[in-house]
């Protein structure tokens, strides 16, 4: 009997437990190929600046040399694109960055970078591969659905924290068993793919919460203001007033009840002081707004766990409850 098929029988596991365990079971279901698209999506977006530099063209080596005049730079694109109709030329500011150029042809634009120093031909502006994780940002942000699909992904966000709280639950074996659940140590592999969904699930629980809780803060806020202002939170996590109608904040600046200084968080403004609150901080990890290459690459990692969780708990679903019914089934005929 492995791990998966102790903790379904064990007799711990009462009312609430298995009720905890089908939210997670049904809700990663549900929400599977959702998470597996925003992990690799996520992914997409944090890399975006590292990709750039990689397909797009935009960067030369000055190596100390001159750069070309206007007229010799314009001529140089004159003779490339003859048959095409010269646009616009945008000199660069800075000397390891090309000379972007738009030409059109037949009522089609597209911009071009050239180098400065010789007259090169760089390449385009969009090369085919940005179309790949552009479409995947795009993807991350709305879901492709502009005006709706920011409200979605807040949903998403919730049922991605119940899932995640409901398999922390799953995840606590007990205080004699609790040291196990922090390593991989089975020799079987169906055991092991359960216990990749829970270790992995357990050493990245504090990113999903901050995924989770930011995903709220930038879409609904007004949702997570509902769970925070109660419990007096929302100071505390430096919500400020965010989710709250203009109409509101009036009417509480008039009648005293609102600081002057009061600061209004929203998804295209944020506070530059990224110390203000908790939720900064949340942001900070959901962007990954950190200058080091190592936090970089360790979030990218960290990024993909949910697409692995759920590979391997569809896998799991897959072995023990749809292909047992299947055999049962068979048997009987």
């Amino acid at each position: 009997m492995n791990s998966w098929q102790r903790w379904v029988q064990a007799p711990k596991t009462h009312l609430l437990n298995k009720i905890l365990f089908q939210v997670h079971l049904w809700a990663g279901i549900a929400l599977g190929g959702y998470i597996l698209m925003m992990s690799v999506s996520g992914v997409a977006f944090l890399l975006e600046d590292h990709l750039d530099r990689l397909f797009v063209p935009s960067t030369v080596q000055a190596d100390g040399r001159e750069p070309m005049s206007d007229d010799e730079m314009e001529a140089r694109i004159e003779e490339v694109y003859a048959d095409f109709e010269i646009v616009m030329i945008s000199p660069p500011f800075n000397p390891q960055r090309a000379a972007a150029v738009v030409v059109r042809q037949d009522d089609v634009s597209t911009i071009r970078y050239f180098d400065p120093y010789t007259g090169e031909d760089r390449g385009s502006a969009n090369p085919w591969q940005t179309n790949i994780y552009r479409w995947l940002i795009d993807f991350h942000d709305d879901l492709l659905i502009p005006g709706m699909g920011r409200d979605i992904n807040g949903w998403g966000a919730l049922v991605f924290l119940v899932m995640m709280l409901s398999g922390f639950t799953i995840w606590w074996r007990g205080k004699q068993q609790w040291r196990q659940s922090f390593t991989i140590s089975s020799k079987s592999p169906r055991a092991t793919l359960w216990q990749l969904h829970s270790v992995f699930g357990f050493w990245t629980l504090f990113f999903m919460l901050a995924w989770g809780l930011s995903g709220m803060f930038l879409t609904i806020p007004e949702v997570l203001r509902v769970v925070t202002e109660p419990l007096g939170l929302s100071n505390l996590l430096g919500m400020g007033i965010v989710g709250i109608s203009p109409v509101e904040i009036d009417a509480m600046l008039e009648a005293g009840t609102l600081a002057d200084n009061y600061q209004l968080l929203n998804i295209n403004d944020f506070r530059a002081d990224r110390s203000s609150g908790f939720m900064d901080f949340m942001v900070d990890i959901h962007f990954g707004r950190y200058e080091s290459g190592w936090i970089i690459a360790l979030l990218t990692v960290i990024g993909l766990v949910p697409a692995m969780m759920f590979i391997t708990g569809f896998i799991l679903w897959w072995q023990r409850v749809v292909m047992r019914s299947y055999r049962k089934l068979m048997s009987r005929n």
